[in-house]
């Protein structure tokens, strides 16, 4: 049995029509490709999280959930003594937003110096998208979803 202790994790996979909000590291591009995610608070919901994390990390606060995709766990060794629980919901976008944008995250309960992100848009197409650290897990089933809503939904 592992000793490694278990922290849940939202993953926000933001969609556009058929585009992904991702984001990189300004100042650090190593980091690679990624979707808006944080740590779920002691005292909320996943699904709160979600949002918040959102917000916290694009700017952007008009999303609304559509669905959670599924909950897979993803072991941090060796950047960190953790499995993360993550929660990976698909977002829409309910508010317009530039093609690309800078954005900062501030964390207020700590004295760290905000963090800038710049995000942009990509088609979701399953063979141009790859997430850094195990983001990606549910992409295919995403992909899935939106071609088989086609042109049922309204733009």
């Amino acid at each position: 049995m592992s000793t490694q202790p278990i922290i849940k994790k939202a993953i926000a996979y933001v969609t556009n029509k058929d585009e992904l909000m991702v984001f990189t590291h300004t100042d650090f591009p190593d980091a690679g490709v990624q979707v808006p995610a944080g740590t779920v608070e002691e005292s909320e919901e996943p699904s709160e999280a979600v949002l918040r994390e959102v917000y916290e990390e694009s700017g952007v606060k008009g999303v609304c959930i559509i669905e959670l995709l599924g909950i897979y766990q993803y072991n941090m060794t060796p950047y960190r003594n953790e499995i993360q629980e993550r929660y990976v919901y698909h977002l829409e976008l309910t508010q317009s937003t530039p093609s690309t944008w800078r954005h900062w995250e501030i964390h207020s309960s700590t004295s760290k110096n905000p963090i800038a992100f710049d995000f942009y848009w990509v088609k979701l197409d399953s063979s141009n998208v790859a997430l850094a650290g195990g983001q990606g897990y549910f992409l295919s089933k995403l992909v899935r979803k939106i071609k088989n809503s086609g042109s049922s939904t309204n733009a």
